[in-house]
């Protein structure tokens, strides 16, 4: 067996990017299971003996870096170069690495002692939303119910001495990443067929049959987005806790693994979810759909959803505080983030009033209420940005979802807002440089009439 030594400089160095999951290593990890499990096999105790006590917990750590490692090298299927075997052949090993130590996670002796090991359900449920395939997509949510299930089995074991409670902390923080993932599950499969529906899921050749599966998917994804909207506010609710309890860390080591962005992500996560709801629910009007059971009426349910955005947006805003209390300076990947989100409520509800907490770093901001020259800021912030790119509302080609949000906008059927920014700002569609792109734009407009 690894020693703990062993085992806590490959999370370190991991963790720092200075090697990559191999072979070699996942091969270990589960030589080192099966040790782990004969352990058991000797000694059924409820606690793990002193031979593992140590080990567990950095095992767990172990698992949680080399599954995050390795699904960063697995490619999503669409976007993937088919004729490019090298890449393919590294993604698959990726996979299969993923897939490995996941078993290795499950089959943990004393798991409640290794939190962190749950890291790999949140890791090959991400490996399977890459298939881009509504198989893949279910597989997904099945993992993602097994490691909220595990989470809470392994919470109702720990006791209330100090012991217990920093075990509850350890899978608190490492909850926040899974929540992170499911929720990211429910905006990319969304993201993901509004934006690709003109290529990967539209059947030109069969109108008739094109609207039902819109329906369809509208109605799966409404369901999958507010669940993790719920499941978003879980976290952000989470992190504020394990803030106000222990403090956030300035960075992931054995003991500690929610860093002081540990609101920001969870922040986003939600805005997103609660954007692609507040589009998607006049289509859900339309098909004769109910509310959820806890509105009384569609009207109630949108206006309630935009109050779960605001709120995730101002998480997003004041989530990182400096030495004076006050919102420390944020990342540049968190910078864009924050504008997307607000450029969607932009769209979604013309004219809102949002003041921004952050509108001295980022002068776009300052622009409010969120009228047509906010709009046009944001947008030419995100041009300037090289990686300013629209993934969600400013890259839709799914007729029905489209038509869905220009009815949300409330400014009328002859309302064309929408249409002539998404002409005007083709080039901040995610996919804006393939070929046959601005085709599939217009042909998605023209359908949503």
């Amino acid at each position: 067996m690894m020693s703990t030594d062993e085992l806590r400089e490959l999370s370190a160095t991991l963790r720092a990017k200075d090697r990559h999951v191999d072979e070699e290593l996942v091969d270990r990890i589960e030589a080192d299971v099966v040790a782990y499990r004969d352990v058991l096999a000797r000694e059924a105790t409820q606690s793990p003996p002193a031979e593992l006590a140590g080990r567990l917990p950095l095992m767990g750590w172990l698992i949680y870096e080399s599954t995050w490692d390795a699904v960063q090298r697995i490619e999503t299927s669409f976007d993937r170069d088919v004729t490019d075997a090298e890449r393919r052949a590294v993604s698959e090993e990726a996979f299969t690495h993923v897939d490995r130590l996941a078993d290795c996670a499950r089959q943990l002796p004393w798991p409640e002692f290794a939190p962190r090991a749950l890291g790999a359900l949140r890791a090959i449920a991400l490996g399977e939303s890459k298939r881009d395939t509504e198989t893949g997509y279910d597989a997904a949510w099945v993992l993602h119910v097994e490691a909220r299930t595990k989470h809470k089995e392994f919470r109702d074991n720990y006791g209330d001495d100090k012991a217990g409670r920093l075990l509850k902390l350890s899978l608190d923080e490492v909850f926040l990443q899974l929540a992170l993932a499911e929720t990211g599950t429910a905006c990319r499969t969304a993201e993901r067929v509004i934006a690709r529906w003109a290529e990967q899921f539209e059947d030109h050749r069969r109108p008739e049959w094109s609207l039902g599966e819109q329906q369809r998917w509208i109605q799966r994804m409404f369901r999958e987005l507010t669940d993790g909207l719920t499941v978003g506010e879980q976290a952000i609710a989470t992190a504020k806790q394990i803030e106000r309890e222990h403090g956030l860390a300035e960075k992931v080591d054995e003991h500690r693994l929610a860093l002081r962005t540990a609101l920001q992500n969870p922040g986003i996560m939600t805005a997103r979810a609660a954007s692609l709801l507040l589009a998607i629910g006049p289509a859900m009007q339309s098909l004769g759909r109910k509310p959820p059971a806890e509105f009384a009426s569609w009207e109630i349910w949108e206006k309630d959803t935009v109050r779960r955005f605001v709120e995730a947006y101002t998480v997003i805003e004041v989530g990182v505080h400096g030495p004076d209390g006050g919102p420390a300076p944020m990342d540049k990947s968190f910078r864009r983030q924050l504008v997307h989100v607000r450029l969607n409520l932009a769209l979604l509800k013309p004219g809102y009033d949002l003041p921004s907490a952050r509108a001295g770093d980022l002068p776009c901001l300052a622009m409010n209420p969120l009228d047509a020259a906010a709009l046009e800021a944001m947008s030419q912030w995100l041009e300037a940005d090289r990686r300013g790119k629209e993934r969600a509302l400013g890259a839709a080609t799914m007729p029905l979802f489209i038509r869905s949000l220009v009815a949300g906008r409330g400014l009328g059927e002859d309302d064309r807002g929408y249409r002539e920014w998404r002409i005007k700002w083709f080039g901040l569609d995610q996919y804006s440089d393939e070929r046959d792109r601005l085709s599939h734009m217009h042909w998605a407009l023209t359908e949503a009439g």
